[in-house]
C-alpha cells in the first residue's frame, strides 16, 4: 500500500494543497457539530486538518503512524502555539475511555488495507468525517488503483452509520459527514 513519505511532509501544507483542498469548507461543516469537546484526527500527518480541529474542539488527539511525521506535527503545533492537541503514534485504532465527538479520516483510508474495520471502530464517535481522493486519474496524489471509489465509500458508510451526508466541496476529493444518530 502507498504511504505518504515523511520527506515530502511540507507538501501537506503547501499552497497547492490549499488550492485543491481549501480548509474553509471543512471548518464550516465541523463548526455545525453541536458538541465539540473531543476530536480525533486519524492519520494526522503534519496537521493540515489538526490545526483547524484544535480551533473548534476543546481537545484533539492526532493519531499518526510515522514517527517522523508526528515529530514534524509536534514542532508545527509548538510553533503555532497550539496547546490542546495530544499526539499518539500508532497505525491502529486507539481505545479511548472517554466520549469522542468527531473522528476525522482525511486522505488516509486509501493508505490502509483494513479501512472498513477502521470505519467500524470509528462508531465510537458521534460524528465521522471522511475526506479522500476520488478514483479519477490525476497527475498527483496516490496511485489510481489504491484509491477507494466514492460510490464504494458511500455504500460502506451507509452500512455503518445512520446518517451519511455528502458534500461536493472539492474537485479531487469526496467529503462525507456521518453520524450515529
Amino acid at each position: 500500500m502507498h504511504r505518504f513519505e515523511a520527506e515530502k511532509a511540507e507538501e501537506l501544507i503547501s499552497e497547492k494543497r490549499k488550492r485543491i483542498q481549501p480548509i474553509e469548507p471543512f471548518e464550516e461543516v465541523i463548526s455545525s457539530i453541536e458538541y465539540r469537546n473531543t476530536a480525533v484526527d486519524f492519520g494526522a500527518g503534519i496537521g493540515y486538518f489538526t490545526v483547524p480541529l484544535a480551533k473548534h474542539f476543546k481537545r484533539v488527539f492526532a493519531i499518526e503512524a510515522q514517527e517522523e511525521m508526528a515529530e514534524k506535527l509536534r514542532k508545527r503545533l509548538e510553533d503555532l502555539g497550539v496547546k490542546n492537541v495530544g499526539i499518539i503514534i500508532s497505525d491502529k485504532p486507539v481505545d479511548f475511555d472517554f466520549e469522542v465527538d468527531l473522528i476525522l479520516f482525511a486522505n488516509v483510508l486509501h493508505e490502509v488495507e483494513n479501512w472498513r474495520e477502521l470505519l467500524e471502530w470509528s462508531r465510537i464517535a458521534k460524528h465521522v468525517v471522511v475526506i479522500d481522493w476520488k478514483k479519477v486519474e490525476t497527475d498527483f496524489g496516490p496511485p489510481l488503483e489504491e484509491r477507494i471509489g466514492e460510490d464504494e465509500m458511500e455504500e460502506v458508510l451507509k452500512e455503518i452509520f445512520r446518517s451519511v451526508k455528502k458534500y461536493d466541496f472539492y474537485e479531487y476529493h469526496y467529503f462525507f459527514l456521518c453520524s450515529k444518530e
